[in-house]
């Protein structure tokens, strides 16, 4: 029980710091069938995978905005104090088709604020870039997006990068012709 108010209060003090609203609960898998659920939605292979399906836990916090992300806390296996959080793949995708586009999750310390900053840094650009992807397959159940701007931001902030950082927006016009060597000192002559 003592775990369970630890695991809701910080997946809600995340879910407060995240940028738009996020509603945080806690989601009942003391049953088999309930994690396996869980376990089949996660769009995560890494620790998070793992400690799903080997650890036992009764609940797992659970971070929903209104953009059809979906995030899972649940405290981190032999490191006390520390949480994993990892995304699902959207509710009516076939996970599947997007294994591929596995954004992973994050393991993080037990300071909300600092949990919330790895989060915001790192792992929903990540989702917020597989999830565009997913779209332009066409596997992604959301409404079709045309939104310029928002693929700008996906594109360029899929990388960790400081906040005081300008991303960088790299076009691309097809492929490119083979470079043509200089003739000169050192170089190869052109044919």
């Amino acid at each position: 029980m003592r775990d369970d108010r630890a695991l809701e209060a910080f997946t809600d003090q995340v879910g407060r710091r995240l940028p738009g609203a996020w509603e945080p609960m806690l989601a009942d898998v003391s049953t088999p069938a309930a994690r396996t659920e869980v376990y089949e939605q996660l769009w995560d292979l890494g620790t998070t995978q793992w400690a799903l399906l080997e650890v036992v836990t009764d609940r797992l916090g659970m971070l929903r905005d209104g953009r059809g992300r979906e995030l899972i806390v649940l405290p981190r296996p032999l490191r006390p104090g520390r949480y994993l959080i990892a995304p699902l793949v959207p509710t009516g995708t076939d996970p599947g088709t997007v294994e591929d586009l596995t954004p992973f999750g994050v393991a993080v310390s037990g300071s909300p604020a600092r949990a919330a900053e790895t989060v915001r840094r790192r792992l929903l650009p990540r989702l917020d870039y597989s999830l565009l992807l997913a779209e332009e397959r066409g596997v992604y159940p959301g409404t079709p997006s045309d939104d310029g701007p928002r693929r700008a931001r996906a594109a360029t902030t899929r990388t960790s990068l400081p906040t005081s950082t300008a991303p960088v927006v790299v076009y691309s016009a097809g492929p490119l012709r083979p470079a043509t060597p200089n003739s000169g000192r050192g170089r190869v002559p052109a044919p």
